[in-house]
């Protein structure tokens, strides 16, 4: 009996020998994908007609988007899964590394509010320093990982479902780098670091660009790895014409294409006889046009099968074709329990604020979701260039790496700002602002923040705000402000005089953020309040107007929740923000008089389509008597949908309220990948201001808007006209947000 069985096992052998040596002794076809951003969606209909023609792949080098096409292929996607894939990115939000403005911390909402747009600067070392692109590759270096877990435990890419290379460029030494061994997402992500768009990313000791400027087809890589018959795809972007070279970044990417296009010649040339180059007809699609990728899919296939003669040469018998198929597939990935968290802390001076919001994932099986999202949360702090994960076995045990990688042009921030509004009628302001922010001060996170503005508002801001607690959910800051504005006093509708309030205030808040869209917070607070009459002569004090000069004291207690989960801060399509906020003036606090002041703002945005609404009320009311009230309360309402008809800021009182519904509708196209957001909107509004609680309600003042928007890295801009009951009308020339905050 055994020897039989050891009799049955030699046949088995001398078969799998003869099965191995027939695949031997067939000539490799190796497949080539070239890069060129957008325009490698080709490849995937080539993919689609080589697989119809029953065309084996037996190795595939790739460059840029043919390392992520024939990465995915290595790996045993097939041509549909990929389409699938491709088709199901939403590249807008890829290329933009910040996770959606809904899962930002409330600490960055907050910011973006308060400074919509702007420009930030790095201060490294004393000197002023700039991203080393727009694109950091955050989601993509998460999507990559996520799409190639089957690979994770694959060291070597010769062991892929089919051996595969891909190409990047050393921006240190000018020299090719060919990934054989490794990574693969990284591998990738390394290969697509489009130089200005992408930011290099280092790996492997090298710091990596886009391998197009070296090797933008790797048909001498395609011939190292024994490929005999090379199919060769070629989607390399065309020269632009002389007429289309109107600005100094065309003549630079004219000089990048004409290299690679030089480079790429010289490889073509080498081919031969058994070698079949596919050039599929892309026309205008460029780099860029990912939304036009099924029509890169399209033209790739038309270009294989206007060449089916010489394909087909290449062809093997259904039985071959699915041994082949047998073995290009994905290899299973069994999501393992995650026994341990390891933060890596060497390029990363806030390693254990990561780990905190990671720790909840050890003793919970592998959930890519739930890592991308924690992930997310920790990226959107802002201070990070990337934050990558892998997981590792140690003595038998799964367990989670994760490397942050701090911003390599901070980790002090410089944010510049300007806002500007006119009424085209003689009133107008601006306001400057210059924000210092200095991160990473201690490994849980700590930062401070110091701020000043100068023009209709002056200001001078510093806090110290530290992060703890086991998720890092709770927070402690305490701050000095100094605030001075200019603020009229009305009588009937009539101004009869102007102050200038200034502000000084210390105080000591402590918050709890439980997710990414709440927070609660208590803050103990001092300072003193002082007006000074600047023109006019406003009515006594025993009837309710201001003394000519007065000044107070105030402290006590302010408590505030904010729920928002609004999707954008400029013009947002959906969500809601509430923003309460209750300050109790106490004078065992050392307040001059006691006081209370409410403050609510609520906005709700909801959308179909292209036209989107956002409702809207706020109400600022104080209980209480004296200067403190009268001073402290101060809440100020005009602008356009804010009362429009009225300046900007133009009424102040102790007690506001404000109804609105603003429509817009967006007229370019949203789905375009670089388009300009602009937008044709109108609100309706009703509202006032009062100088006693028990009047709140009458007498409101009827208002409305039209209004043209657009959204710029400076932040919204608006050009309108207003009008309110009583024949306050008013023409706006605006920078600032839809929204407004509690501060």
């Amino acid at each position: 009996m055994l020897r039989f069985i050891a009799f049955l096992a030699l046949i088995a052998s001398s078969l799998a020998s003869l099965d191995a040596s027939a695949q031997t002794a067939r000539p490799k076809t190796c497949l080539v994908l070239g890069g060129g951003g957008a325009r490698g969606a080709a490849h995937i209909g080539v993919l689609k007609v080589l697989e119809r023609e029953r065309v084996p792949v037996d190795c595939i080098t790739g460059t840029s988007m043919g390392a992520i096409v024939g990465g995915l292929y290595a790996a045993g996607y097939t041509a549909d899964e990929i389409e699938a894939v491709l088709k199901s990115i939403d590249w807008k939000d890829m290329f933009n590394d910040d996770p959606p403005r809904e899962e930002l911390p409330m600490r960055r909402k907050e910011d973006e509010l308060r400074f919509l747009g702007g420009i930030e600067l790095g201060l490294r070392d004393g000197r002023i320093a700039l991203p080393r692109g727009a694109i950091q590759g955050q989601k993509l270096q998460l999507l990559l990982r996520r799409l190639l877990l089957s690979t994770l435990r694959t060291e070597d890419f010769d062991d892929l479902p089919i051996p595969f290379r891909s190409i990047a460029t050393d921006i240190g030494r000018g020299e090719k780098v060919v990934f054989a061994k490794g990574d693969l997402a990284m591998a990738i992500r390394a290969s697509m670091s489009v130089p200005a768009a992408f930011a290099p990313i280092r790996y492997q000791g090298h710091l990596l660009v886009d391998g197009g400027i070296v090797d933008n087809v790797p048909i001498d890589e395609a011939r190292k790895l024994g490929g005999v018959h090379l199919i060769v795809v070629n989607v390399g972007q065309p020269l632009a014409s002389e007429d289309e070279l109107t600005s100094p970044f065309s003549i630079a990417n004219q000089m990048l294409t004409a290299m690679m296009q030089r480079q790429t010649e010289a490889q073509l040339r080498t081919l031969g006889a058994n070698d079949v180059l596919l050039v599929p007809q892309l026309g205008d699609i460029t780099s860029a046009s990912f939304d036009r990728a099924t029509q890169a899919m399209a033209s790739g296939a038309k270009a294989a099968a206007d060449n089916l003669g010489a394909l087909r040469t290449l062809a093997v018998s259904e039985a071959d074709y699915a041994q082949f198929s047998a073995r290009h597939r994905q290899r299973p990935f069994d999501a393992p329990l995650i026994a341990f968290l390891e933060v890596l802390s060497g390029r990363s001076r806030t390693a254990d604020y990561v780990k905190q919001r990671l720790s909840d994932l050890v003793d919970k099986p592998f959930d890519t979701e739930q890592i991308e999202k924690r992930i997310g949360l920790a990226y959107g702090e802002g201070s990070y260039e990337r934050i990558t994960y892998d997981l590792v076995d140690r003595v038998g045990r799964t367990g989670l790496v994760v490397q942050p990688v701090d911003k390599g042009w901070g980790p002090n921030y410089l944010r510049l700002g300007l806002r500007l509004a006119d009424n085209f009628a003689g009133r107008s302001s601006y306001q400057l602002f210059a924000e210092a922010n200095f991160t990473g001060l201690n490994s849980l996170g700590g930062e401070s923040r110091n701020r000043i503005q100068l023009g209709q508002v002056t200001e001078l801001y510093s806090e110290f705000l530290q992060p703890w607690g086991n998720l890092g959910q709770y927070y402690i800051a305490p701050r000095l402000q100094y605030k001075a504005y200019n603020f009229p006093v009305d009588d009937d509708g009539r101004e009869v005089a102007e102050y200038r309030r200034r502000r000084g205030l210390g105080a000591l808040e402590l918050g709890y953020t439980p997710d990414a869209n709440w927070q609660l917070s208590s803050a103990l607070e001092y300072g003193r309040d002082a007006a000074n009459l600047r023109i006019g002569t406003p009515g006594s004090p025993a009837e309710g107007g201001l003394a000519k000069n007065v000044a107070t004291d105030f402290g006590g207690v302010v408590l505030r929740a904010v729920y928002d989960d609004l999707d954008n801060g400029a013009f947002p399509t959906r969500g809601m923000r509430l923003d309460v906020s209750e300050e109790l003036l106490l004078t065992q606090l050392g307040s001059s008089d006691a006081a209370r002041i409410t403050r609510l703002r609520w906005d709700w945005a909801l959308s179909h389509g292209a036209n989107h609404w956002l409702l809207g009320a706020s109400i600022d009311t104080a209980g209480g008597s004296g200067a403190n009230v009268q001073i402290a309360a101060l809440s100020q309402i005009g602008g356009l949908a804010n009362l429009s008809g009225y300046t900007e800021n133009q009424l102040f009182a102790s007690n506001t309220a404000l109804l609105r519904a603003i429509y817009y509708r967006r007229l370019t196209n949203a789905d375009a990948l670089f388009s300009v957001p602009l937008y044709l909107g109108a609100s309706l509004e009703a509202g006032g201001l009062w100088n006693q609680r028990r009047d709140i309600g009458r007498n409101l003042i009827g208002a409305g808007s039209v209004f043209v928007g657009i959204d710029t890295f400076l932040g919204p801009i608006f050009l309108g006209y207003g009008y309110a009951q009583g024949g306050h009308n008013a023409a706006y020339l605006t920078f600032g947000s839809l929204l407004r905050t509690n501060e």
